[in-house]
């Protein structure tokens, strides 16, 4: 039941925060992926699936991505799947403005480490804000001296040998590591686990817990993976799922927040703070926006009066949803509805 409950809140997290993203600056974010012959099929997916779930969002953050290789010519998964770049690393560079620079790379990582290839990898480094490796992609940057004097982290089967190969690299266990514009990580799992803290940091943390939901089922699991909403612990956590779960169960007839707060087990000061730290927004204003993002769903997908709207979305009258609709979102319904 807890489960249910607990995806169900997931789908209003995504309804709020494709409704706060609306304010968001509407410039893309340029993601190029590296691939190597060897890399892992499920670190490059774990990289890419949480920037497609954000990109995917009504109203969601611009982010854009390219697949590339050092030269353009196809490359081999560690698993047999040939991918196809869009392009070749130097052609990709010369056209675009990069703000992460993705290097994604497996078994025989070793073989990558050719002059041409450091070149290559150099000079696409001096056009990009943030460069990351994935997997073992950090032997690669090593290799490049990009990490030099740095710390940095890689698969956990390589960590011995990295630390042996370069004795100037600060060498971690650690899930990921930013050490300035560098950033390091190691396996699938926590290759996700950096991607969500990336929009976490780059869009907000309700982003993040929304594309959490997505991929994390399991309410408990979500917990102790610390994932989602910049790391939901502890009781507040707990206050919040029940909170919204509260207010979902409300959309057609809003109750006062003191009985959300009630039903979420806290006080109402408690149930600010924790919608505050975790979210950054008030809870009547997260409540109003849930009901907001339910009427633009409901004149887009349905033909209801804008009466009828009001009504299933604790609205008094189709003038005062109106009202609050235009004033967050800058257009009226009508217009939402006849796009």
């Amino acid at each position: 039941m807890m489960n249910l409950a607990y995806r169900t809140t997931s789908h209003l997290i995504l309804l709020i925060s494709s409704l706060i993203l609306h304010f968001m600056p509407n410039k893309f974010h340029k993601f190029v992926f590296v691939l190597f012959d060897g890399f892992s099929n499920m670190v490059l997916a774990s990289a890419l699936e949480p920037l497609r779930a954000a990109n995917g969002l009504p109203n969601g953050p611009a982010i854009n991505w390219e697949i590339c290789t050092i030269d353009g010519a196809p490359v081999t998964s560690s698993s047999g799947l040939t991918i196809t770049p869009q392009a070749s690393l130097p052609d990709t560079v010369t056209k675009t403005d990069i703000d992460y620079l993705v290097v994604v790379s497996g078994y025989g990582m070793r073989d990558h480490t050719t002059p041409k290839i450091r070149a290559r990898l150099q000079n696409a480094a001096q056009h990009a804000r943030n460069i990351i490796g994935l997997d073992t992609a950090a032997w690669l940057l090593g290799c490049c001296h990009m990490l030099s004097g740095k710390t940095a982290t890689i698969h956990w089967q390589e960590l011995d040998q990295f630390q042996e190969q370069f004795p100037d690299i600060s060498v971690r266990s650690d899930r990921f590591i930013k050490d300035g514009r560098m950033i390091t990580s190691g396996g699938a799992s926590t290759v996700m686990e950096l991607m969500l803290h990336i929009l976490a940091q780059q869009f907000g943390p309700v982003v993040a817990f929304d594309v959490s939901n997505l991929f994390v089922y399991d309410a408990e699991n979500q917990y102790h993976l610390t994932r989602g909403a910049d790391r939901l612990q502890g009781a507040g956590g707990e206050y919040l799922r029940r909170a919204v779960g509260a207010m979902m169960s409300r959309i057609e007839t809003p109750i006062p927040l003191k009985d959300i707060a009630k039903q979420a087990g806290c006080s109402l000061r408690s149930l600010d703070r924790v919608f505050q730290d975790n979210l950054q927004i008030s809870p009547g204003k997260y409540y109003q926006m849930l009901r907001l993002g339910r009427a633009r769903d409901l004149a887009r997908g349905t033909d209801f009066a804008l009466s009828t709207i009001a009504l299933k979305t604790g609205f008094t009258s189709s003038a005062t949803l109106s009202r609050a609709f235009s004033k967050t979102f800058g257009i009226t319904i009508r217009a939402i509805r006849k796009n």
